[in-house]
């Protein structure tokens, strides 16, 4: 990559959260995922509003100029709150390219990356993320030795040279830089349960029919 990476000075003890807001919704017929409304809320609303609770800045990690005037009017919603944009510079690189330019614009140490289309993302989760992540290079929740989810994990600034090393290599996995920092934290499934018992912060809406779903349980649970 022509761009080369560089570290700016960190907040010591700050947090900040990473959206990756940029992909392009084909399977929801190219819409904005994260625009979807759901119990008078749209889903990025409601991510913004949980990752608040335990951050202290928030990157919208997106497209371009285009999708970024689009989602706009819901960082309006939050005039107190530090609310940024990052673009992508590398066209069709997945979300490992929003997490770089999340990092690059990051002023934390560490952030919390997570889709856009999450929108049970639990604050106490990520606090527990944070807390693990202290002093490491990542902490990532793991379900086995070959399942983990890298889009809802923190990431210290040390994973930029290694995000860079990978694309060098055409690589475009998140795990791929993952695997090759020295100090990583594996957090067990069995252990954020105890926060999340139906780990509904790993949800995310993939098709019409996830918030179809996503409504009527929603439904469901008002009648009992």
């Amino acid at each position: 990559m022509d761009k080369k990476t560089e570290f700016k000075e960190q907040k010591k003890g700050s947090r900040s959260a990473i959206i990756l807001a940029g992909g392009r919704g084909r399977r929801m017929g190219m819409v904005e995922k994260a625009l979807l409304e759901f119990e008078g809320k749209t889903i990025l609303e409601r991510l913004i509003e949980n990752l608040f609770r335990v951050v202290d800045e928030v990157i919208l990690s997106v497209r371009d100029n285009s999708q970024k005037e689009k989602l706009v009017p819901v960082r309006e919603k939050f005039p107190d709150r530090e609310i940024r944009f990052c673009f992508d510079t590398l066209e069709d690189a997945g979300p490992l390219e929003g997490i770089r330019a999340g990092l690059l614009e990051s002023r934390s140490e560490c952030s919390f990356v997570c889709a856009g289309d999450m929108p049970f993302v639990n604050s106490e989760v990520v606090d527990l993320l944070f807390v693990k992540a202290s002093g490491h290079d990542a902490a990532i929740p793991r379900w086995n030795d070959k399942m983990f989810e890298p889009l809802h994990a923190v990431y210290s600034i040390k994973m930029l040279p290694e995000i860079e090393k990978a694309f060098e290599k055409g690589k475009h996995s998140v795990l791929a830089p993952v695997f090759q920092m020295k100090d990583v934290v594996f957090v067990e499934v069995s252990e954020i349960r105890e926060l999340d018992p139906e780990l509904r912060t790993f949800v995310n809406i993939n098709t019409v029919e996830d918030l179809e779903s996503m409504i009527g349980s929603a439904v469901e649970k008002t009648k009992l």
